[in-house]
């Protein structure tokens, strides 16, 4: 079974990130779950050219990761977060990555098979004030939940946590969607992995619930390795 590295939440922060992808043994897949870019501002027009700038003219880090990942013959599976106002995904292929290899699941209309392992996902996150990308009321889950797990997924993808599943804020309670957390602990489903951030402060843990790996990323520099798929 393949290797997974799972990160989340870097918000521009890639000096430990390139340190991982060229030196973890054995790595098949990176998973990012978001919230990959810095922000100029908070939400305006400017964020789309800013973030193309800052990773394909100011640091190159779209074609240094490209260049790591292409080497290493590692596959990119991503979805955007709601700072993230371009898609890591597509500035990999401009930066000379096969669209054999990197994949953009932010829409839950989209699904990708790597190594024998179906991913689904989405990027929407419950809504907060209308300044950031993909806020979505919590009552459209359910409609998006239900698309992207038709597709069968082993490993679902999101940006947000399940609810009461490593969604813990700050001092601010839970931010997860229930209905993720409703979907996958009692309808019938595939889904023995499911990847995601968004939440910054319970960010680097893993937990087992039933039989699905959990893993939250968020802003651990480092990431989660995760090692051998169901492992």
């Amino acid at each position: 079974m393949p290797n997974i590295f799972h990160t989340s939440d870097l918000h521009g922060s890639y000096h430990s990130l390139l340190t991982q992808l060229a030196q973890i043994e054995n790595l098949n897949i990176w998973v990012d779950t978001g919230d990959f870019f810095p922000n100029k501002t908070r939400g305006t027009h400017v964020e789309k050219s800013y973030q193309t700038k800052w990773a394909l003219e100011w640091t190159k880090i779209a074609h240094r990761i490209a260049e790591i990942c292409m080497k290493r013959n590692i596959c990119v599976v991503s979805v955007s977060g709601n700072h993230d106002y371009v898609s890591l995904a597509n500035l990999l292929k401009v930066a000379g990555m096969s669209g054999s290899s990197v994949f953009d699941l932010s829409s839950a209309s989209n699904s990708a098979t790597v190594h024998g392992i179906k991913f689904a996902g989405f990027r929407e996150i419950p809504y907060i004030a209308g300044e950031w990308a993909g806020e979505t009321e919590i009552g459209c889950f359910k409609d998006i939940m239900n698309t992207a797990m038709a597709h069968n997924p082993d490993v679902l993808v999101t940006h947000c946590p399940p609810g009461g599943i490593l969604d813990h804020a700050y001092g601010d309670g839970h931010f997860g969607v229930p209905y993720i957390t409703s979907y996958l602990m009692n309808a019938p489903h595939s889904v023995r992995a499911h990847l995601f951030g968004h939440v910054h402060g319970d960010g680097g843990l893993t937990k087992t619930e039933g039989d699905i790996l959990f893993s939250n990323a968020a802003a651990i520099h480092t990431g989660n390795v995760l090692g051998e798929m169901g492992q």
